[in-house]
């Protein structure tokens, strides 16, 4: 009777708030001020998420980013964020020390703040005080990557020789994150990993991945952990000739790597859930709001690692939500 009961309050909780949601009443104002803009297919994971909370909660959110990845123009966006003194802020928290002065202040002024998609690394009391984090363990993707690839090789009865990593957005505290995971899963094998910035310019990404494997022939695997950058290293290991010597694997539940899997010229990717990294966060905000409940401080969705074998259904999930056209549009291979 009283799971009956309860089951009644919480339809009826959920209904109120959808019928608000429908008929426009936002009851506040939140802004994400992320760093993955309109170049980086991964938005569309969490405006996707954040529009269809929006249509159960009586919420308006502010989704804001820079056009290309910038630390300073994101704290930029911030700054205009915060003067626009919102009911609360999402923010992945891309450099601690660049974010961490407007976000105290943020926080100081009775702003919540969660994190999202990339957190503070750094131990309490020198970590920003925000509610809760959402998102993937960073070094445990690259420590599961790691395990992904020893057994891939293993598999197959082969040693891997050296292992290079590749970081396109240079600074991202999360892609350093997950090149330690790997580095440290390695060096328990006595694998030497090299870290290379690729940075973010289509010719010197490739003009960097091919120099570094001409300077390095006993490379065996090719770790992208910034996606954008992987169709660019896929070229520099074809024009070499190295396709069935270097394992390529990259990072992120995009149809760029789900259909480079399928296509096989990607061994790996993962997925830390970004649709959820969207949604939790708005719902964490407005619960903390409306009710004063205080989240967990972690709230980890990922990593999940993808392969052959799951990429179909990936694949599957991903056209339901962006729909076909925008799947193959966002795939982004040369045939």
């Amino acid at each position: 009777m009283r799971r009956a009961l309860l089951l009644v309050v919480v339809l009826g909780l959920t209904v109120g708030l959808s019928i608000a949601a429908m008929a426009g009443e936002a009851k506040y104002t939140f802004y994400f001020v992320s760093h993955i803009g309109p170049a980086d297919p991964n938005m569309l994971w969490l405006t996707k998420s954040i529009d269809a909370i929006k249509k159960v909660l009586p919420v308006e959110v502010i989704y804001s980013a820079p056009e290309v990845f910038s630390i300073e123009k994101q704290r930029e966006l911030l700054e205009a964020a915060i003067a626009a003194k919102p009911d609360g802020l999402i923010v992945p928290i891309t450099d601690p020390v660049a974010l961490e002065e407007p976000l105290r202040r943020a926080i100081a002024q009775g702003i919540p703040v969660v994190a999202s998609n990339i957190e503070d690394p750094r131990p309490e009391p020198e970590k920003i005080p925000y509610l809760t984090y959402v998102g993937g363990d960073e070094y445990q993707t690259g420590w599961k990557m790691a395990e992904y690839v020893l057994g891939y090789f293993a598999e197959q009865n082969k040693q891997i020789r050296k292992v290079v990593v590749g970081i396109g957005h240079v600074g991202h505290v999360g892609a350093e994150r997950r090149a330690q995971g790997m580095m440290d899963r390695m060096a328990q094998e006595n694998i030497p990993v090299l870290k290379v910035a690729l940075t973010e310019e289509p010719s010197k990404i490739y003009e960097v991945a091919r120099s570094t494997l001409e300077a390095n022939p006993d490379v065996d695997v090719f770790w992208v952990v910034t996606m954008l950058a992987t169709p660019f290293v896929r070229k520099a290991i074809v024009d070499l000739g190295l396709q069935n010597q270097v394992a390529l694997a990259t990072v992120d539940e995009s149809p760029m790597a789900i259909e480079g899997i399928l296509k096989g010229y990607v061994i790996a990717t993962h997925s830390q859930q970004f649709y959820l990294q969207g949604w939790l966060p708005v719902m964490w905000l407005y619960i903390y709001k409306e009710y004063g409940y205080v989240p967990p401080s972690r709230e980890l969705v990922g990593p999940v690692i993808i392969d052959r074998s799951t990429a179909e259904g990936w694949k599957k999930r991903l056209i339901d939500i962006f729909g076909e056209e925008q799947y193959y549009k966002l795939a982004g291979w040369e045939e």
